[in-house]
């Protein structure tokens, strides 16, 4: 993450009004913690009734990444259609899935009205990869015949889909110039997929998994470029430091949601008692939610 010039928390714990310098607002860069931290306590939310409820049939699905979640779906618009790879429901919530419907889908329960998927543009997590892979190309398809400026964006990780799959897809959207952009997220230091899309001609990136301002400033880039009809673009998340052809060794983990916060500090925007506050205006939110799924 770029540094930005440190300066004083605020004496009173409410946030200051530096800017620093950035070409990231600065609402923006809070909304993209905020989506960070949602995304975070709905999944401590599910692992924690997954574990109360001996009657959870669904099966937790690899998430990915709060950081390139937020990083990547926060400029979506309703129009735009997200597939979230197979189980995974955080995604959802940064496309518009009522948390009812993230956690009763968890559970395994069956609440009124059912998740209505294809309403938000959403491919449902409960398709098969290979069948999530073909109704995000569907839709491309669509919104580039009808010359919308409408995109896809396509979540993965090392366990989502098959490599040949995931693979084709990327070249038939490189080869048809759809509107997609593809977020894989990868835990080997060894993997050279963004040297493969490059080969046949697909913008590629590779991005520090857990920097989810980094993840926006390649995504905000990624997305005006298929807007714009130039075609599909890969995103992927991974340890760093890396180069280009994927080597180096990876660095230790590190929670995004500190480092995200240690950066929106940086720049005078974060204290403990933002954080405390949307901390437990969203933990209402989730408990609302649980009693209607659970009652």
């Amino acid at each position: 993450m770029t540094q930005a010039q440190k300066t004083e928390k605020p004496s009173d714990g409410s946030l200051s009004t530096h800017n620093g310098f950035s070409l990231i607002s600065n609402e923006k860069l809070l909304g993209i913690y905020s989506t960070m931290l949602k995304c975070r306590m709905i999944e401590e939310r599910i692992h924690t009734l997954r574990k109360e409820s001996r009657n959870a049939e669904t099966a937790a699905g690899k998430s990915i990444h709060v950081a390139a979640i937020a990083g990547a779906a926060i400029d979506l618009i309703s129009g735009d259609t997200l597939a979230p790879s197979q189980g995974a429901l955080t995604p959802c919530f940064a496309k518009g899935l009522p948390l009812t419907a993230i956690l009763s889908a968890s559970l395994g329960r069956r609440v009124a009205p059912r998740p209505r998927y294809s309403a938000l543009n959403l491919v449902s997590p409960a398709l098969s990869a290979s069948k999530q892979l073909e109704r995000a190309l569907e839709a491309a398809k669509v919104c580039k015949a009808k010359r919308k400026k409408n995109v896809v964006i396509v979540f993965a990780n090392d366990s989502s889909f098959a490599v040949n799959e995931l693979e084709r897809a990327m070249m038939l959207a490189a080869k048809r110039k759809l509107p997609i952009l593809f977020v894989c997220e990868t835990k080997s230091s060894a993997d050279d997929r963004v040297v493969r899309a490059k080969e046949y001609d697909l913008p590629a990136v590779a991005v520090e998994d857990d920097d989810a301002v980094a993840v926006y400033r390649v995504a905000t880039e990624a997305l005006a470029h298929a807007r714009r009809g130039s075609g599909p673009t890969l995103i992927e998340c991974r340890p760093w430091p890396c180069n280009d052809r994927g080597l180096g060794k990876p660095a230790p983990a590190k929670h995004p949601i500190g480092k995200m916060e240690a950066y929106l500090a940086s720049k005078g925007l974060f204290s403990r008692k933002f954080k405390t506050e949307l901390v437990s205006e969203f933990t209402g939110e989730l408990d609302a939610a649980v009693k209607a799924v659970l009652s």
